[in-house]
């Protein structure tokens, strides 16, 4: 019998075939890569994100207290008048959840991200930092001008955010008695320190940071509340430290300020339907600064301060589907108007002297939530900002 030793290999058909299927599972192992990165930046996030927050709160903290602040009366009677000037109770406490001189979210005076000359060490030191009371005639440094603030009154000179002018009276000429100005407490809080890591060596070394923050302030019942927004930011043009873009901006603008009823198509979110999702979301563009709130994962804060996240978002006109939240807006209380007797209304937008949904001015007999604040999704230079964490805790 005869052997044959010839050994026979593969086809170049069977040699393709095989490389065909370990290219479909390299292929397939591939896409898994940048889920699983994306996924671990989500976990990193969602562990740091309150963590920095938690930072954010104690600085400010350090900075300021409850004391600090004061009502809008004391400066402009005439700014809330049917909060300081009901005749409903000895105290003029109207009947609805505030009280005579409380104010709405207010973002502290940011100072302009090319503030002063540039060869100046101190102004350098100062760009992008935010003063809490200053007004629009504070020099932040001597003859290079006042930050951005956030205004509620036509008075000039007059702080965006209230002190209290208990604790810090007004100057007065000892001699005459005459008023001299405004004692304007400086409370400031750099961009330096509003970034994690925070850094404390000289400007022009500060390093790129991982995440940042921004807060606003507001006054309900008489005591303060903070609002803490916490994000990250890509900048594929530099590796430098980010501060907040100021150009063509008069106030402070961040965190944005939407009101739903002009800005959006879907008006007030009424929490009386019971729903999460936002009918009319869909009619307006998310790729816009006012349309970023919809984009998925946002994080929004609410004139009540109840905080909102989208389960379900849009990130162009193409995404036919409304906004859909993890949680349908949270009830207010309605009280009924002692002057319009049958007359229900929800003290939301008693704040808001341009409203035009009152009954009566005040309250409304709508949506609950009636405006947002967050951090958009870009800036004006093409950052991306990736909003991470929010936070709203008394002072």
């Amino acid at each position: 019998m005869t052997y044959s030793n010839t050994r026979r290999g593969f086809s170049l058909i069977e040699l393709l075939l095989a490389i065909f299927i370990l290219g479909i599972g390299i292929i397939s192992i591939a896409t898994l890569f940048p889920a699983g990165i994306a996924q671990q930046l989500k976990t990193t996030d969602d562990v740091i994100g309150p963590i920095v927050a938690r930072n954010a709160l104690t600085l400010i903290r350090s900075r300021v207290e409850q004391e600090d602040f004061g009502g809008a009366e004391p400066f402009e009677p005439e700014w809330s008048p049917f909060l300081c000037g009901f005749s409903l109770t000895q105290n003029s406490i109207n009947p609805w959840p505030t009280i005579c001189g409380d104010w709405m979210w207010r973002r502290p005076a940011l100072v302009q991200d090319d503030y002063g000359d540039d060869g100046d060490y101190y102004a350098q030191s100062v760009r992008g930092a935010i003063d809490i009371f200053a007004t629009p005639d504070t020099n932040i440094l001597v003859d290079d001008g006042a930050p951005l603030t956030e205004y509620w009154t036509d008075t000039r000179g007059l702080p965006g955010i209230p002190y209290n002018k208990e604790r810090y009276p007004d100057f007065y000429n000892p001699d005459n008695g005459d008023w001299l100005g405004l004692n304007v407490p400086t409370k400031r809080i750099l961009a330096s320190e509003r970034q994690y890591p925070m850094w404390s060596g000289a400007p022009l070394d500060r390093p790129k940071a991982e995440y940042y923050w921004d807060c606003m302030f507001k006054r309900f019942e008489g005591r303060m509340q903070v609002a803490v927004f916490v994000y990250r930011v890509i900048d594929p043009t530099s590796d430098g430290p980010y501060t907040i873009d100021t150009k063509g901006v008069t106030v402070p603008n961040l965190p944005m300020r939407v009101n739903l009823t002009s800005d959006t198509s879907t008006g007030s979110w009424n929490a009386v339907l019971g729903s999460e999702e936002l009918i009319g979301s869909e009619l307006d563009d998310p790729s816009v600064a006012n349309g970023q709130w919809q984009y998925p994962g946002q994080w929004l804060v609410d004139q009540n301060g109840n905080i909102h996240t989208v389960r379900r978002g849009r990130r162009r006109m193409s995404n036919g589907n409304p906004v859909l939240l993890n949680a349908s807006p949270t009830e207010v209380s309605v009280f009924q108007s002692t002057e319009y007797i049958g007359t229900p209304g929800i003290n939301v937008n008693w704040w808001d002297q341009a409203a035009t949904n009152n009954i009566q001015d005040g309250f409304v007999d709508m949506g609950v939530v009636t405006d947002i604040w967050y951090v958009p999704t870009s800036d004006t230079q093409g950052r991306k900002l990736i909003p991470v964490y929010v936070t709203v805790e008394d002072l």
